[in-house]
């Protein structure tokens, strides 16, 4: 076994308003992976992106495919690992802004929603979600 792990890099979008809100989506009930829970915009990375800012043009094509809506990547919000015997990945979270655009439920998303950290906190949620929000709100006081 070689020495270097092969990780699928994820990016994803905890997007806020001047509320104290957080916009997040619900995956389809027949979604393949965890059907039904709230998540933020996120996406794996792909590679024929031609940027020299591969992470912000992947997520920023994630939002609009998922939601509708251009975004202002404000900046680097957390980095984390998944290891699990089928997968590897390394996350990397943006706060973001919406740009222009409404956000609305497409053919990734079953609904959209702009919550607080304490109604996020009683949804049944995608993992590590409710963490990211929080530090995104921690994040935004401390500002």
């Amino acid at each position: 076994m070689s020495k270097y792990q092969l990780f699928r890099i994820v990016v994803g979008a905890v997007i806020h308003d001047d509320e104290g809100r957080f916009l997040v989506a619900q995956r389809h009930a027949k979604d393949d992976n965890q059907p039904g829970v709230w998540a933020i915009p996120a996406g794996h990375v792909e590679t024929e992106e031609g940027s020299i800012d591969v992470l912000e043009e992947n997520l920023r094509r994630e939002v609009m495919e998922e939601i509708g809506v251009e975004i202002n990547i404000e900046s680097l919000l957390d980095t984390h690992s998944w290891v699990d015997p089928e997968y590897k990945k390394i996350t990397v979270i943006f706060l973001c802004t919406i740009r222009s655009g409404e956000p609305k439920a497409l053919s990734e998303t079953a609904d959209v929603a702009w919550l607080t950290v304490e109604e996020v906190a009683k949804l049944k949620t995608a993992p590590h979600i409710l963490r990211l929000i929080e530090k995104a709100d921690k994040t935004l006081k401390n500002k």
